[in-house]
């Protein structure tokens, strides 16, 4: 059976998360939405082109792809995309919003946007994927001063 969902523009979506996730701190605190319930840090080499080895990737968050995949089941139907940059630990740089294309390889897209749009003076670099409901959100965050790339889910 569908879910009937309205579907909005964009920049609903993005005054939704920036005054209920962004508001008065750097990053995004997914705190609010609702409690972490999976965790994964794995090592990136930040001077390679390939951050870290795709296919085993995609094993280790076989869990997390899964899970997009059968929270929408419909093709039509797709999650957000939000990413900005942290500056200098201080300051939020918004760098964009859009619904994520899972006809292709969703997890290569969010991987190859971190990896060649990274935040400026080693900053973390932040692309989070959001329910249109806001009842879950998985947020990769590459960490350049750690060297690792953090992935973490949130749920109501």
């Amino acid at each position: 059976m569908t879910k009937n969902r309205n579907i909005y523009p964009t920049s609903h979506y993005e005054k939704y998360i920036q005054a209920n996730f962004t508001n008065e701190h750097c990053g995004i605190d997914l705190q609010v939405l609702g409690k972490r319930d999976y965790e994964k840090t794995l090592p990136v080499d930040l001077n390679k082109r390939e951050l870290l080895d795709r296919d085993n990737l995609k094993s280790e968050l076989l869990k997390i792809t899964e899970f997009v995949q059968n929270t929408y089941a419909e093709l039509d139907t797709k999650p957000l995309w939000y990413k900005i940059n942290v500056i200098d630990q201080a300051i939020n740089e918004y760098t964009g919003i859009g619904f994520l294309n899972r006809d292709s390889d969703w997890l290569n897209f969010t991987i190859n946007y971190l990896s060649n749009d990274r935040a400026e003076q080693s900053g973390d670099t932040i692309m989070t994927i959001f329910d249109l409901d806001f009842n879950w959100a998985i947020c990769f965050t590459l960490l350049q001063d750690d060297n690792y790339l953090k992935i973490e889910r949130f749920k109501k």
